[in-house]
């Protein structure tokens, strides 16, 4: 076949639903069992059980309160880029949307098979608040971060770390077009 095999791309097809007969053309591969092959050689480097992801989440929201959106991508240690997804939440605020997109992020991961997660955030007051450095004083994040912490309980090893706005572009990104696509936007138009 002429078309570059693209890993990361079927990982994204099958995380989306597709099935492994609908995804090996799709991402290039010669056949399901060449797709298949691939699959079990990046478990193995992964140490097969002990997937270790790193999870990007933001939120946005436009108005705070506004329309509302969140955004997970996902990679593997090397760089490989696994899963991106986004979720539109209706009318909430920007930090009920930062705690949506930790929430997808972790429940990717987990549907993704992975034992380490390291999520990765652009939001101070979630970061620290996952830490327990600050308390959830917000009655309507007391939920979320409830969630949060049930979440963090699947993983063998977990670690929160804050980033800057600009390392976080991708999540962001997926986030905002959460709201974009809700709106009548394109998918590709983020």
């Amino acid at each position: 076949m002429g078309a570059e095999r693209d890993l990361g791309y079927a990982l994204r097809l099958l995380a989306g639903g597709q099935t492994v007969k609908e995804a090996w053309q799709e991402a290039g591969f010669d056949s399901r069992k060449d797709l298949a092959d691939s699959l079990f050689e990046l478990a193995g480097k992964t140490g097969g059980s002990h997937l270790s992801l790193i999870a990007y989440a933001d939120g946005a929201s436009i108005g705070n309160p506004g329309d509302a959106g969140c955004g997970a991508f996902l990679m593997d240690e090397a760089g490989q880029e696994l899963l991106e997804d986004y979720k539109y939440l209706g009318k909430t605020t920007n930090n009920v949307a930062e705690y949506h997109g930790a929430i997808l992020a972790l429940s990717k991961a987990h549907e993704l098979g992975a034992r380490e997660v390291e999520l990765r955030v652009d939001s101070s007051l979630l970061a620290n608040q996952i830490t327990g450095r600050y308390r959830v004083k917000s009655p309507h994040l007391a939920p979320l971060y409830q969630d949060v912490k049930k979440k963090m309980r699947l993983f063998d090893k977990f670690k929160v770390t804050l980033i800057s706005r600009t390392d976080n572009k991708q999540a962001d990104r997926l986030a905002n077009l959460a709201i974009s696509v809700h709106k009548g936007g394109r998918p590709g138009a983020g």
